[in-house]
């Protein structure tokens, strides 16, 4: 119990994390209901297992990068944007986030 305990609050601060150079470059808010607890279990899964191109939580979800160094960074860069947007209730949404010439993006539509 004291594994779980110290566990999900690393979590859910590594979540909230926002890049300063990170930034939502597309979002549209459902006009209906989306599923935001499957979309939130779908962003915490998509840190380690890079799945981009494939459904969940009744979205199609993407990451790709030109020159970017790291998938993983630039899903550090982005969930906690990625968050706030699925909150609002987001369908479709895209974050950017640049490393010098370097970008990356991810989101789900």
């Amino acid at each position: 119990m004291k594994v779980a305990a110290v566990f999900v609050p690393m979590v859910a601060f590594a979540v909230t994390q926002v890049s300063a150079n990170a930034s939502i470059v597309r979002q549209y808010n459902a006009l209906g209901a989306t599923d935001q607890v499957a979309l939130h279990n779908c962003l915490t899964n998509y840190r380690w297992d890079n799945w981009s191109g494939q459904d969940c939580g009744g979205r199609g979800w993407f990451k790709g990068s030109h020159n970017y160094k790291s998938p993983t960074n630039c899903y550090d860069a982005c969930a906690g944007l990625l968050v706030q947007a699925i909150n609002q209730g987001a369908s479709d949404v895209e974050c950017d986030d640049f490393e010098g010439g370097a970008r990356c993006w991810m989101g789900f539509h």
